[in-house]
Parts: C-alpha cells; structure tokens; sequence
C-alpha cells in the first residue's frame, strides 16, 4: 500500500508540474503551486527533487519515458508513422503541451529552449535513427539527408497539432499523407500502390507530348 501511494503521489506531482510548467512558464513556475495542485506536501516534493530546476527537468524528461521503439521487423515507412502519429496524438509525448510552450516563445525563451532540448530534440533524433534504418535497408536513397528529412516531418505534425488543438483530432489520415508525400516527393516518379505494387505513371505529360511531336515530325 505504501509503495501504491508512493507512485500515486509521484504521477501526481510530475502531472501537476508539466500543467504548471504550461501555464506559468518557467519564471513563476514555484513548488508550493506544484504542490497544491497534486495535493502533497513541499517537503513530499523535495524527498524525490533537489529543487525547483530538477523538479522542472525531471518533469519534462518524463515526456520521454515512453517514446515508441524502432521496430525493425516492420517497413520503414510504418514504422515512421506509428512514430509520427504518437508524436500527434499521445496524451504523453508532450503533444498537449507544445501549443502553450509555442504560445509563449517569445516572453518565455528560456521555457522554450529547454523544451527544445528535452522534448523536440530527442524526437527529431529518433526520427533520423528510422530514416538510416531505411537507408541502410536501401527502402531509401543513399542520398537522403537525414537531418532535413527528419526536419521534414516532425515540424508539421507539431504544427499541425498546433493548429488542430481546439478542433478533435485533426484529419486521422495526416500523418500517413504526410510520410507519403515526403517519400514519394514532388517529380513525376513511380509511387507506391496501397498492395506495396509499384505504379508507373502511363499518361505522359503535356511537355513530353510535345517533345515526341516534334521529334516524329522532323523524322
């Protein structure tokens, strides 16, 4: 029982913080409100943290705890979605919380480094550890640049989350359009069909007609 109510007390108070952390930022951000708000005691806070700042990193670094796991038995591509629809959608990857830290970028530019650090961050990382799978796998183009790709498609899905934060869900399809589109790119080149077939486009474009016109008309 003790050991029960010790866990209680501790989700208590890491879900109290990251609420205050939104709503306060990180200059009146204070343990006593902490507190109150997990129904603890400040000295039940300062038994598990050292103080405010380890409390505040402690908090965040939680976001973490359960990130998704890279399955390398499954293709690449669903495994970036899995990873990216997580990043959308989970009450615990700190989906709920990037809107309000965006809010206060700029009076709070010191809240919003450290969320950089401690959140973004180690989702971008995680991002370009599933695109080298892919490439080593050669599911992509040896020339792929991790960092942008990996750029690529965490920033709209935080954007998007963002944008959607009063509405439901946003679209269901977004993330798996998104990954799509970024693979695929924006050249006429073969595209994937829904069966994983490869589907070359028949119908030439309206420049190559031309090209093939003049080309059998000088012959």
């Amino acid at each position: 029982m003790a050991r029960q109510r010790s866990e209680v007390a501790d989700e208590a108070i890491v879900t109290s913080a990251l609420a205050v952390i939104a709503d306060r930022g990180i200059e009146a951000f204070s343990v006593e409100e902490v507190a109150s708000r997990a129904g603890v005691g400040r000295a039940t806070i300062y038994r598990r943290y050292a103080d405010r700042n380890d409390l505040i990193n402690s908090a965040i670094e939680t976001l973490n705890d359960d990130l998704p796991a890279i399955n390398k038995q499954a293709h690449t591509e669903d495994v970036l979605v899995e990873m990216l629809e997580w990043m959308r959608t989970s009450q615990s990857s700190g989906s709920e919380l990037l809107p309000r830290i965006f809010a206060q970028a700029k009076s709070n530019p010191v809240l919003f480094q450290l969320c950089h650090e401690r959140l973004i961050l180690p989702r971008m990382m995680r991002v370009q550890e599933v695109l080298r799978l892919g490439v080593e796998r050669g599911e992509f183009d040896d020339s792929l640049d991790v960092e942008i790709a990996s750029s690529m498609l965490v920033s709209p899905v935080l954007l998007n989350k963002i944008i959607n934060e009063q509405s439901a869900r946003g679209r269901r399809d977004f993330v798996r359009r998104l990954v799509n589109q970024a693979l695929r790119g924006m050249s006429r080149l073969p595209t994937l069909s829904d069966d994983g077939e490869i589907e070359v486009a028949t119908k030439p474009s309206r420049k190559t007609t031309r090209r093939l016109r003049r080309v059998l008309t000088n012959d």
